[in-house]
């Protein structure tokens, strides 16, 4: 069977994406309309020659009483007459669905549906009616909007590996011709002519005053949309490659990146990575902009060593020394903590979720340890019980190992270039009033090991 030139051109479409494997079981959307319409006589006619099994999907959002019906006969027509199964269901919760707009809803409805279809029916693909004017309007209404290269790039041709538009390189006047030729019924949504739908404005108004000044504006937007998701694609893969390389951390509900790393990339590739990790940090990236992407691109050049900003979604953004924090929520001051220690052993730090051990040690086994910031080897013969664990209080100060004079901790941490939030949960180890460990960052000079010492107390926090 010879194919008509639009039927080639979307078997063409379909192998180009590799949007059908032979043997699977294709769910086609079918609202009635034309674009639908041409879609499943298409699929019909390749269903051989692509090897495919094919059902009628048909959702009924329950907007328009007495249209909505006729819609349900018409696509229930249309799959008989092809000896085709029908999916059907009727949207009743719609109002009731999470969404800004009732485009938004309707949309959520639509994919909720779509997934229990592939579900029941164990199929492969959600075939969708999207064409090339579809995706000009879409380009179009993104830049009036407001967007960068994703918004650019328009309507995918395959979203998942599960939802396929095999029209999307056919114009929607190429569809109803199509149609003509083939002589088939199509009906017509009365909602396509609400102008309070951006959408329909745009269609209906907008592009017939553009298409005076450029004829081929359909095929130049779809063109830009082509270009701009491959270009798109290749940054993406890109900033994700460099975000995984500059993660310090990435745990909890904080991410920290190396902030030389991302000072030296091209702004471009900033932008993305900065979404990217504000998107591993809440999840998504509502309520957030280009504004607030700004505002941190301008944190990064701030000269002081900590500072933050707050955006939506309780996501807060901090420079801290040569870290970019990522965090969610407010941070939690590590909350004042004293402990006595009167002997040997181990004691819970239940405020940082920490344990403290004391042993005593020979010089032979001392020189065997290999050396850890969060051990501390002391000259015992210094140390007087009970000693005392408490954390970091305003004007603490000690006399640092290598150090002859006193210094401020304070100092000591901004040396260190501890975070501010962080330095309440570092343990202090104390005796008599002086502070003998500063834990994981330095021990005080008075307390240390000595050429002559022979009893050693060693301290580990686990």
């Amino acid at each position: 069977m010879n194919l008509h030139l639009t039927e080639k051109k979307v078997l063409s479409t379909i192998l180009e994406h590799q949007m059908i494997r032979s043997g699977e079981y294709i769910i086609v959307a079918v609202s009635g309309g034309p674009d639908s319409v041409c879609l499943l006589n298409i699929l019909f006619q390749l269903r051989e020659r692509l090897n495919v099994s094919l059902i009628v999907a048909h959702l009924d959002h329950g907007l328009r009483p007495g249209e909505d019906e006729k819609e349900t006969e018409f696509v229930t027509m249309l799959a008989r007459k092809r000896n085709l199964a029908v999916a059907y269901e009727k949207a009743s919760q719609l109002k009731k669905v999470h969404g800004a707009s009732l485009e938004e809803k309707a949309r959520v409805i639509r994919y909720q549906f779509f997934n229990s279809v592939l579900d029941q029916y164990h199929a492969h693909k959600v075939a969708l009616g999207h064409n090339m004017d579809d995706q000009a309007e879409t380009v179009l209404m993104h830049i009036l909007r407001g967007t960068g290269i994703a918004g650019l790039s328009g309507i995918p041709p395959t979203r998942e590996d599960r939802y396929i538009r095999p029209l999307i390189r056919i114009k929607r006047e190429e569809i109803h011709a199509y149609l003509r030729e083939k002589n088939l019924p199509f009906m017509m949504d009365s909602s396509n002519l609400d102008k309070r739908y951006l959408r329909n404005k745009m269609r209906l108004e907008l592009i017939p005053i553009l298409l005076r000044y450029q004829p081929r504006l359909i095929e130049h937007l779809d063109d830009l949309a082509f270009l701009c998701r491959h270009e798109n694609r290749y940054m993406e893969l890109e900033a994700e490659r460099q975000l995984q390389a500059m993660i310090f951390d990435s745990s909890g509900l904080s991410l920290d990146i190396c902030l030389a790393n991302l000072k030296n990339l091209p702004v471009p590739l900033q932008y993305r990575i900065i979404r990217k990790a504000i998107a591993m940090t809440k999840g998504n990236l509502r309520r957030i902009d280009m504004r607030h992407i700004r505002e941190i691109i301008e944190l990064t050049s701030n000269s002081k060593p900590q500072v933050k900003i707050n955006l939506p979604g309780d996501l807060t953004v901090k420079k801290v020394y040569e870290r970019l924090r990522f965090s969610l929520g407010s941070e939690i001051q590590t909350s004042d903590f004293s402990y006595t220690i009167d002997s040997m052993g181990r004691f819970p730090l239940k405020e940082i979720n920490k344990v403290i051990s004391f042993e005593e040690l020979t010089r032979k086994d001392f020189e065997g340890y290999a050396p850890s910031p969060w051990e501390g080897f002391f000259d015992l013969k210094a140390i007087h019980w009970p000693l005392m664990v408490r954390n970091f209080r305003a004007g603490d100060k000690f006399m640092p190992l290598g150090l002859n004079g006193f210094k401020k901790l304070k100092d000591v941490f901004i040396d260190n270039k501890i975070p501010s939030e962080e330095r309440s949960a570092i343990p202090i180890l104390e005796n008599r009033g002086e502070i003998v460990w500063v834990c994981g960052i330095r021990v005080d000079n008075r307390y240390r090991v000595k050429e002559d010492t022979q009893r050693i107390l060693g301290c580990k926090i686990e």
